[in-house]
């Protein structure tokens, strides 16, 4: 992060340097050249430069925080849900129907045998998808496969939630021999 700041800093300077050569030898070129002008010149050039390149990496900021907040936050239709994930997914890894419907079931809890139950074919044909599903996700295993999707759900249902709002765990979670604090 550093780096970048540097980095920043150098080319804002390099751009206010450009911007006060210009104007001094496009607007002036035959003045004489005293240091307060140059100076003065070159701090108003870097100070808009400055402002510039914070407003543009503020908007950059902003945009790409809504765009993830698009692509976690589901629409009216789509709930929070294993579904959604493993849907929004499928096309990103490029998983066919049947890889997308045996993830989900694997995500919902299922074994290989009730998967194949459940959609008529051999166990052979769900253990051969499911290691398409793992090589095209990047995943090694159904429980990476259930983390992540966890790690997703939880993600759309924190998007959810008001920004300010704090969460009553103590109405939320009641433990046993918990005394009301209200006497």
């Amino acid at each position: 992060m550093l780096r970048i700041w540097i980095s920043g800093f150098f080319m804002v300077t390099a751009i206010a340097a450009v911007k006060t050569y210009l104007v001094l030898r496009i607007t002036m070129p035959d003045a004489p050249l005293d240091l307060p002008m140059i100076s003065g010149l070159f701090a108003l050039f870097f100070v808009l430069t400055a402002m510039v390149a914070y407003v543009c990496v503020t908007q950059l900021h902003n945009f790409l925080d809504r765009q993830r907040k698009e692509r976690l936050t589901p629409g009216a239709s789509e709930p929070a849900a294993k579904e959604t994930v493993i849907l929004r997914n499928a096309s990103i890894w490029g998983l066919s129907q049947a890889e997308a419907d045996v993830a989900i079931f694997v995500v919902k809890g299922f074994s290989n045998s009730e998967i194949a139950e459940m959609r008529g074919c051999a166990i052979a044909t769900v253990k051969s998808q499911l290691g398409r599903i793992y090589h095209k996700s990047g995943l090694d295993s159904r429980y990476q496969l259930i983390a992540f999707v966890t790690d997703e759900v939880c993600a759309m249902a924190i998007e959810l939630e008001e920004p300010n709002q704090q969460r009553q765990t103590r109405n939320m979670l009641p433990l046993v021999g918990r005394h009301s604090s209200a006497a």
